[in-house]
């Protein structure tokens, strides 16, 4: 297998220098043909393909999109996009993958209830007594990692899984959350084996990755 390649870009660019830094238009012109000009989706687009073209040492790439909305690049490898405020997230490996980013806030302590259930909650606040002895994000407690953590495992599970586990607080649940090895088992209905969600952050976001089962 390939190593897994991610870039995180942080989007800080115009409009215009970001189409600067991409020469075929064509490759996303569809993309943001109804988007507002300077727009923060507009944005994100262009600061996707612009890590893209990073990530493959200077050669530009053209996303296509499955009937789902999940992104690829034709002929691969497997592709993974995420975005969250100034943050734009990619990654590409040889299986497939789903990936989030969450830059760090308060808003998702607040809907807790509508993704986690009391069984989660238990184990989240047990496994915020084992957070390790390094520096918390900005304003974040251990637990609130925690939450934000299984939001984000959910999230990138979700890619893989697809839209029949739309209802994450009932299809899944986080079962253990691994500090050292940065990694969360996360339950799966009708699967005997947990999915493994790996995790890592900074004090601006935290992201996740999940690697899929090998296809024909």
């Amino acid at each position: 297998m390939q190593p897994i390649d991610y870039i995180i870009w942080h989007i800080t660019e115009s409009e215009a220098e970001l189409k600067a830094m991409l020469e075929h238009r064509e490759y996303y012109a569809d993309k943001v043909a109804n988007l507002k000009p300077g727009s923060k989706r507009l944005l994100e687009i262009l600061a996707t393909r612009v890590a893209l073209k990073e990530l493959f040492h200077g050669v530009e790439q053209r996303v296509l999109y499955h009937d789902d909305g999940a992104p690829y690049l034709e002929g691969g490898p497997y592709l993974g996009i995420s975005h969250s405020h100034q943050w734009a997230f990619v990654m590409t490996y040889d299986r497939p993958i789903g990936i989030d980013i969450e830059v760090w806030g308060n808003r998702v302590e607040r809907v807790v209830g509508q993704f986690l259930t009391d069984d989660e909650l238990i184990v989240l606040q047990m496994s915020a007594t084992t957070y390790p002895h390094i520096s918390l994000p900005d304003h974040q407690s251990p637990l609130s990692v925690c939450y934000h953590l299984a939001w984000c495992a959910k999230e990138a599970a979700y890619k893989i899984l697809g839209h029949d586990y739309y209802d994450l607080k009932a299809l899944t649940s986080v079962i253990h959350i691994d500090w050292e090895k940065g990694t969360l088992l996360l339950s799966v209905s009708g699967r005997t084996a947990p999915l493994i969600v790996h995790f890592d952050f900074t004090d601006e976001y935290l992201f996740t990755w999940v690697v899929g089962e090998a296809t024909a």
